[in-house]
């Protein structure tokens, strides 16, 4: 998959963006550049949130923090957020994601038999609030973790009667699901009628705002659309700078940087910015920041690529050279260090460190940041899957000599060449790596 173009209108400090990613481009590496404070990082974050949640209902409140104070014009029904144009395959497709009010729902033809004020966006946001607390329920009925209330010696409630007044409160749940179920199903059945999708809904300012995706292109309609945003969910990447403001996170995380403490002394301000980062990497697969990660996953890899030679031997008598092409390229990530395997008694990777070339051992706490930051983003592509992802990166120079920042291009080409990357950066060296056509800028747009 390709992302071919995007555009968005207005977006927090991105006005009228309208950026081309030739597909017929080789390679198909696009440094994207602007001033501190032009929206690079703002643009890549709305490009993998709307593309990486929007058919996955668990990851839509990341959603709906990134909208979270974005509103529709007064007056105005709807609002365009993002149009992408895609390429799967040979077929080109466009998602127009669109902001729209009640208003909007209440011009469609709803049968007449509901309430004007019942048609709402409003009703989704109920919706989902009446099945996160059944499911709540039903986790905890489920358990069965009961026991006898009491009051000195007297039983107030036994376990049987808090067990029957959760099945109680499940039925009464359901009751208005059910109440709602026809109202839901009309709103989509108009807005399939109009080739759209409904994503989520969010509050801004007190009033319930729907996110629609419109789609053409597709051979068929409603169906296509969700199909088309959940294979886009698995292409689309995002890596950055664990220091990085993250637009997707709730309002209480992304507050908690800019928020005075009564302890002078306490750093606890990144403490709890780093645990909501890190539970959204567990929510969000495709998501990752520029960590040092453990050693773990460079032995997995190179035990990948032992057994991928183990099974060439058996299914051909000849054995295959993955793990030759994985130890060579290892030894180029470094400067002038070899990478050497630590193994047990039965032959088992345990470890590695490097060596120099005067065969001094190097461990991995004694390499550089850039060196590890390059191993790391070495191993993370070695781990995607192979074909055609959307890679959007952020400051990846950062850390870097500038001679790698140079190479940095030709290094992602060589370590997987069937992505595409979108690269945020400010780095005049990367840029000179690549032609002047690839290269695109977003202008600075001071926002009154």
């Amino acid at each position: 998959m390709r992302l071919m173009r995007v555009q968005v209108p207005e977006f927090r400090v991105l006005k009228n963006v309208d950026i081309s990613f030739e597909p017929e481009y080789v390679p198909q590496v696009f440094p994207l550049g602007s001033l501190n404070g032009g929206g690079k990082s703002t643009l890549l974050q709305l490009i993998f949130v709307l593309l990486h949640c929007s058919a996955h209902q668990e990851r839509h409140q990341f959603i709906s923090n990134m909208l979270e104070h974005i509103g529709i014009p007064e007056g105005e029904i709807s609002k365009r957020l993002a149009k992408f144009e895609l390429l799967d395959g040979d077929e080109k497709i466009e998602l127009e994601f669109t902001l729209c009010n009640d208003a909007y729902l209440r011009q469609l033809d709803i049968d007449p038999i509901f309430n004007k004020d019942m048609v709402s966006f409003d009703i989704f946001i109920k919706e989902n609030e009446l099945l996160s607390e059944r499911t709540s329920l039903k986790d905890k009925l489920k358990q069965r973790f009961f026991s006898d209330i009491l009051h000195g010696n007297e039983v107030v409630l036994t376990a049987e009667e808090q067990a029957e007044s959760i099945e109680h409160d499940i039925e009464a749940i359901d009751k208005k699901i059910k109440i709602n179920q026809p109202l839901i199903s009309n709103i989509s059945e108009n807005l399939i009628l109009k080739k759209q999708c409904h994503i989520t809904t969010y509050a801004c300012n007190g009033r319930a705002i729907g996110l629609l995706c419109h789609s053409s292109g597709l051979r068929k309609l409603v169906n296509d659309v969700k199909d088309t945003l959940t294979a886009a969910s698995k292409k689309v990447f995002l890596t950055a700078p664990a220091t990085q403001v993250y637009l997707f996170l709730n309002n209480t995380a992304k507050k908690s940087l800019f928020k005075k403490l009564n302890d002078k002394k306490s750093w606890s301000w990144r403490g709890a910015y780093d645990a909501k980062l890190n539970e959204a990497k567990k929510n969000l697969p495709n998501f990752l920041t520029y960590d040092i990660f453990a050693i773990d996953a460079v032995v997995a890899l190179i035990e990948e690529a032992r057994n991928q030679d183990f099974k060439a031997l058996a299914d051909t008598g000849t054995s295959g050279n993955s793990y030759q092409i994985i130890i060579e390229e290892l030894n180029l990530l470094t400067l002038d260090k070899k990478i050497r395997l630590q193994f047990d008694e039965n032959a088992t990777i345990i470890g590695i460190n490097f060596q120099t070339n005067d065969g001094i051992d190097i461990y991995p706490e004694d390499l550089s940041h850039g060196e590890l930051k390059r191993l790391s983003i070495y191993v993370w592509l070695k781990f995607l899957s192979k074909d055609e992802n959307i890679v959007l990166m952020d400051e990846i120079e950062s850390g870097f000599h500038p001679d790698w920042q140079r190479h940095i291009v030709d290094d992602l080409v060589e370590w997987e060449a069937s992505n595409q990357y979108i690269l945020a950066t400010h780095s005049y060296e990367l840029c000179r790596g690549i032609t002047p056509a690839h290269v695109k800028e977003l202008p600075p747009n001071l926002l009154s």
